[in-house]
């Protein structure tokens, strides 16, 4: 989730061969709400966390994890 647009998100999302959906919280009132942090999750194909990331991602450590699934 960020306060990116639609299409910022979209353009992102190509940029980076994603094939989930961004969440766009563009007025920010979930983040008035919650005032979440940055967390990265790593979900398997059965729906199951497999990793959990808070703060900026490590994304060497997300592409060992992402090579055994």
């Amino acid at each position: 989730m960020s306060s990116d647009d639609l299409e910022t998100h979209a353009q992102f999302a190509r940029e980076h061969g994603l094939s989930f959906p961004l969440v766009s919280d563009r007025g920010g009132a979930v983040q008035k709400l919650y005032a979440p942090g940055r967390v990265t999750f790593l979900i398997d194909k059965k729906g199951e966390i497999r990793q959990v990331q808070a703060g900026q991602p490590d994304i060497p450590r997300l592409l060992e994890e992402l090579e055994r699934l």
